[in-house]
């Protein structure tokens, strides 16, 4: 076997891996010995057929066989004898020209391809202990620990059904389907929405069309999009 490094820019690397027309006939000799020893060819007793026979009627598949392992092989043998490690397995090219692939079969050349691959870059450890950090300590004003405490404090806030209408910082489930010109849009509707009245999730106005609803009533609440609402095809558009 021989191997040529034909690329190294960067991390890619490209070899030549030529294996001699000798080493190959050696390899399938030696697998047509295994398969004479069982064959049962016609005219013959078992293990009795001349190897040309063997040869004939097993040459080319056996020749296939050597050409597969032989590969499989001194790839490996290629890469480990390389100071690096391949980030994946290589790619394999074979010879394409019918003519090149016939003179190999027939054990009249010998089988040269290529194999591409990259490999992991090398990195330079340094000692940790060289290494100095600093330690960012968060210091939160008041108001924001506040604000998180009222965040926490809301969301595990207990709720219960009430008979009146439903008043800012109440939360209500409902079903819901927008239309624009009559016609439902992508993200308009939902089913058992949770929505806390005055948190200004929604788009202006909607909370406040369910202000006063009471459980099982249907309404409909008229809105607009704003000019800047995230959806562009939505921009500006009134909906229902």
């Amino acid at each position: 076997m021989q191997v040529i490094e034909t690329n190294s820019e960067g991390l890619k690397r490209e070899l030549k891996v030529v294996i001699g027309a000798g080493e190959l006939a050696e390899r399938v000799a030696a697998k047509l010995g295994e398969i004479q020893n069982k064959a049962h060819l016609k005219g013959f007793r078992p293990g009795k057929a001349p190897i040309a026979h063997i040869r004939k009627a097993y040459g080319r598949s056996v020749m296939a066989e050597v050409v597969q392992q032989a590969v499989n092989e001194t790839t490996e043998q290629a890469l480990k004898g390389r100071d690096e490690k391949p980030a994946s397995a290589p790619d394999i090219k074979l010879p394409e020209d019918e003519g090149t692939v016939e003179q190999v079969m027939a054990g009249n050349a010998d089988l040269e391809y290529v194999m591409s691959f990259e490999v992991l870059p090398k990195i330079d450890l340094k000692d940790l202990k060289s290494i100095k950090l600093e330690k960012e300590v968060a210091e939160p004003t008041d108001e924001e620990v506040t604000k998180s405490l009222d965040e926490i404090r809301e969301a595990n806030t207990g709720y219960e059904a009430k008979d009146g209408g439903a008043e800012t910082g109440d939360r209500v489930t409902i079903d819901f389907a927008g239309s624009i010109d009559g016609e439902p849009f992508e993200g308009g509707s939902a089913e058992d929405a949770p929505i806390i009245l005055g948190r200004g999730r929604f788009i202006p106005g909607f909370e406040d069309g369910l202000t006063g609803a009471k459980a099982g009533e249907d309404r409909i609440i008229s809105v607009n999009f704003p000019e800047d609402y995230s959806a562009a095809h939505l921009a500006g558009k009134p909906a229902e």
